[in-house]
């Protein structure tokens, strides 16, 4: 019983250190990442802000259409950052080579926990923002809000430990994900409702996961939409899903000796 004690204690201390070190590299001593992604983010929001503006779409469903299109860009962007940042832990063990105490996985991990730490953080500080400045009103749920940017941060994280182990042997995936990651983001609810949908559709768009938590978000951070057609325990499932898919992928890609 002690030893199994003391291997989880071991086990959870390097991991925090991975992590402190992760947050160091990613942040920098001057916050400069948090300020790169801040940047990034507030472009996308604004151009996105704009081009569902011009096109007619306007404000939906009693919803301001700039915390509208953020709840979409900054649920995407959670995800896909978390997944690209994990998707490039091999690329950072060597880092990690005179610690054979520390595996991919171990690195992987703390790479996730800290880009979903930094989004949730930027996330609130942009709505905190936009109800400074009027362009928006209370979050009605922040606590379900900051959840499903969690689960979204998730979905991310395992699947860059299945794609970090993919790259490893098939690098030509790498250009295939960034357009992937195209097309998943024009079909994830970023600038639009599942109600917007042709009905027709609705068998083919709710397969998508990302669709069904960018409805929730609505319904959670507005509070006057109904997100009917989304089903939360599915994103659950798949978030299972991926995480055992995860697991299976880094073992069945673990090299015999230690990272480095």
């Amino acid at each position: 019983m002690n030893d199994a004690l003391n291997a989880i204690d071991n086990q959870l201390r390097v991991l925090s250190a991975v992590t402190f070190r992760e947050a160091k590299a990613r942040l920098g001593l001057n916050f400069v990442g948090v300020w790169t992604e801040f940047g990034r983010l507030s472009i996308a929001i604004g151009i996105f802000s704009v081009i569902r503006y011009f096109t007619g779409s306007g404000i939906h469903r009693g919803m301001e259409i700039v915390p509208f299109i953020a709840t979409g860009v900054l649920m995407f962007w959670m995800f896909r950052r978390t997944l690209l940042f994990v998707s490039m832990t091999s690329m950072s063990a060597e880092r990690y080579a005179f610690f054979p105490q520390v595996t991919m996985l171990d690195i992987a991990l703390g790479r996730g926990v800290v880009n979903i730490v930094l989004y949730v953080v930027l996330s609130f500080v942009t709505f905190g923002v936009f109800i400074i400045a009027g362009v928006s009103g209370p979050i009605y749920r922040p606590a379900y809000v900051a959840m499903l940017l969690i689960v979204s941060g998730f979905y991310g994280l395992f699947g860059g430990i299945i794609f970090n182990a993919l790259f490893a042997r098939v690098r030509i995936l790498r250009p295939v994900l960034q357009v992937g990651l195209r097309i998943l983001m024009l079909t994830s609810g970023v600038f639009f409702v599942i109600p917007e949908i042709p009905y027709s559709l609705h068998g083919f768009a709710l397969w998508n996961p990302l669709l069904h938590l960018n409805d929730i978000m609505r319904q959670e951070y507005f509070g006057k939409y109904s997100a009917d057609y989304a089903d939360f325990g599915y994103a659950m499932r798949w978030l299972i899903g991926l995480a055992l898919f995860a697991l299976i992928f880094e073992r069945a890609a673990r090299k015999r000796k230690d990272v480095g």
